[in-house]
């Protein structure tokens, strides 16, 4: 799981020049380091053709810097990082440009404009190999992202599901009691009625002064009604005020359920997106490997895809519904593919 990486260093001792391949890891503190100089002998030719093949090389010096410099961020980019995964990946694609590098440069003698023509392709392609790589990173880096996040919506989910269960159940809850209340408050209305309906009748007795009952039983009696119907009615007038407010929070948890659905559908959509941006992101990720592999076996890779065939949404809006209730409508999504 170390990290390795190249450093190409150009440069011309006498009238040689020369190119020293460098390959650094963590270990070098341990004594190991691996150098390999390829030395390019030029034919002896006359001093205006050995002039001119000088100027022509060190128009390569800007590119060769430029990518030393590539390399060296790469370097302590693969320094840092503590993925074992992205390190092979980086020292995968480390190895494949010291490969092409070291086969495009000739070792033996050859003609001078050609050995600066294939430095120069040479030099070309490490570069564009080197940026490729850095896209490919950059969009593992981001996988990662829409990984991390899609756990965390996910674990969100759970928890909001798990809160509009239990708001659910004290609904249920709620609603039994609400039925327990206005039973127990229609049976103290008809102990009531029937209380008012003896208390009138003793008082249509007493006025007709009727011979069964006497002034004293009367009295009796009917003080005990009233105070039975005074009873009676304070006991309504407090479950009514019990079933009110319990209404009133019946109320407020359906509203608070339905709110908690509405978020859920939202999170569900979020997630549904996430998880098809990881698919594409995994799809690209297949595509590199077997690109690698195909340049690792010395083959002409297939051209990659681009990102001008990535699906793109134009438009995604949720159904309003026209009339009220709980049933839940179908999401729009429309996908435009480019071709």
């Amino acid at each position: 799981d170390s990290s390795v990486c190249c450093v190409v260093f150009w440069a011309q001792s006498g009238h040689a020049p020369y190119f020293n391949f460098e390959i650094w890891s963590p270990d070098m503190a341990l004594g190991t380091h691996w150098k390999s100089v390829v030395y390019l002998e030029s034919r002896p030719d006359t001093a205006e053709s050995h002039q001119h093949n000088l100027r022509m090389l060190n128009d390569e010096v800007s590119q060769i810097q430029e990518v030393r410099y590539c390399l060296k961020t790469l370097r302590e980019q693969m320094a840092a990082r503590q993925n074992s995964n992205n390190n092979k990946v980086l020292l995968l694609a480390t190895l494949i440009l010291i490969d092409h590098a070291t086969s495009c440069l000739p070792v033996q003698a050859g003609d001078n404009q050609d050995e600066t023509r294939q430095l120069r392709e040479a030099t070309k392609r490490l570069y564009a190999q080197l940026k490729e790589m850095e896209k490919r990173h950059q969009e593992e880096k981001q996988r990662l992202q829409h990984r991390a996040r899609l756990r965390e919506q996910s674990e969100r989910l759970q928890k909001a599901e798990e809160r509009s269960e239990e708001r659910g159940q004290q609904v249920e809850e709620l609603q039994r009691l609400l039925g327990n209340i206005q039973l127990e408050s229609g049976i103290l209305k008809d102990k009531m009625a029937a209380g008012e309906e003896e208390l009138l009748q003793l008082k249509w007795l007493s006025s007709h002064h009727h011979r069964d009952i006497t002034h004293s039983v009367w009295v009796c009696r009917c003080t005990d009604l009233e105070k039975e119907v005074a009873t009676l009615k304070e006991k309504i007038h407090h479950l009514d005020d019990m079933l009110k407010s319990q209404q009133r929070k019946v109320r407020h948890m359906i509203e608070q359920l339905q709110n908690s659905r509405t978020v859920l559908q939202e999170r569900d959509r979020y997630i549904c997106d996430l998880e098809e941006k990881v698919a594409f992101l995994e799809a690209e990720n297949r595509e590199m490997h077997d690109h690698m592999e195909y340049l690792m076996a010395g083959q002409d890779p297939p051209p990659l895809s681009t990102n001008d065939k990535k699906p793109e949404v134009v438009y995604s809006k949720p159904l309003t519904p026209t009339n009220q209730g709980n049933k839940a409508l179908p999401f729009i999504k429309v996908i435009e593919i480019k071709s």
